[in-house]
């Protein structure tokens, strides 16, 4: 690890280093890179767990207190490819949890779904509804656009108190595991950013890079370990502005500071070679 930070140090601050890494084995910057990657995402997670997971925990605690309250205990919904029936009167009506309502209080409707054999896709805005079900499609909006579905796609279902309890239970269990789920995520989230997206913006970084300065890099490799190391910079800045919820409003600053710094650090090797 002491190698691995004054790498990092090294990278940041002092240009003629990157001296040295054009003469290192390609080796050296796969794991620089890896132990980066590794270390950065573990520090979003943990920002992540400590911004997002008390808010999860509350807010599932809540939706499963509110679901066995909102629901009868003696209605039966039987949703069949053929149709929708109940042992009660219809429109049957699934109010939006008030937590979901509560984080985003202008972009959610009043109610979650309403369940209308004879109901239709005008009838979304009157029921005030994010999903409407009728005899024959499932119809979401997202407030912009509505998409249906056939019913005959989905497997019959019958829901009571039973499934409404089961609904319930994983309310509880995310509810009970937000602080590791919130990890997992935002763990799982980092890892495809640097292991897929990252890396192929820095594969195609570097082919550019080695197309317009073939003079001093000789190989791919050679390129792809200034990239990768000077890659650090930009990385570093958008992790800790992420961190603090700050958003640059500037599309395309990172490739821009990348960029940039790159260049003041070829301008000062080729004074020296």
């Amino acid at each position: 690890m002491k190698t691995f930070f004054r790498a990092l140090s090294l990278s940041l601050i002092r240009p003629p280093y990157y001296q040295d890494i054009l003469q290192a084995r390609t080796k050296f910057s796969v794991k620089y890179y890896i132990l980066l990657a590794l270390i950065l995402t573990t520090v979003t997670s943990i920002a992540g767990i400590i911004n997002y997971a008390p808010a999860l925990k509350t807010d599932f605690t809540q939706v499963a207190q509110e679901i066995p309250q909102n629901f009868p205990p003696d209605l039966v919904v039987e949703i069949k490819s053929t149709g929708i029936t109940a042992n009660k009167p219809f429109p049957l009506v699934a109010q939006t949890p008030t937590a979901f309502i509560k984080n985003q209080p202008t972009s959610l409707p009043k109610n979650l779904l309403v369940i209308d054999p004879q109901g239709q896709i005008g009838m979304l805005a009157e029921y005030d509804a994010l999903a409407l079900l009728n005899n024959s499609y499932l119809i979401v909006s997202d407030g912009e656009s509505v998409q249906t579905a056939p019913l005959k796609d989905f497997p019959d279902l019958r829901i009571d108190a039973g499934f409404m309890g089961r609904l319930a239970g994983v309310a509880r269990f995310i509810a009970g595991n937000a602080f590791w789920l919130t990890g997992l995520a935002f763990g799982a989230v980092g890892l495809v950013d640097f292991f897929v997206v990252k890396l192929a913006y820095l594969l195609f970084f570097a082919f550019v890079l080695r197309l317009f300065h073939k003079t001093l890099f000789g190989t791919f490799a050679q390129a792809l370990k200034v990239s990768v190391h000077s890659f650090t910079l930009p990385i570093l800045i958008g992790t800790t502005l992420r961190i603090a919820g700050v958003n640059i409003p500037l599309p395309g600053w990172f490739v821009v500071v990348h960029s940039l710094f790159v260049l003041y650090i070829l301008s000062i090797i080729e004074k020296r070679v």
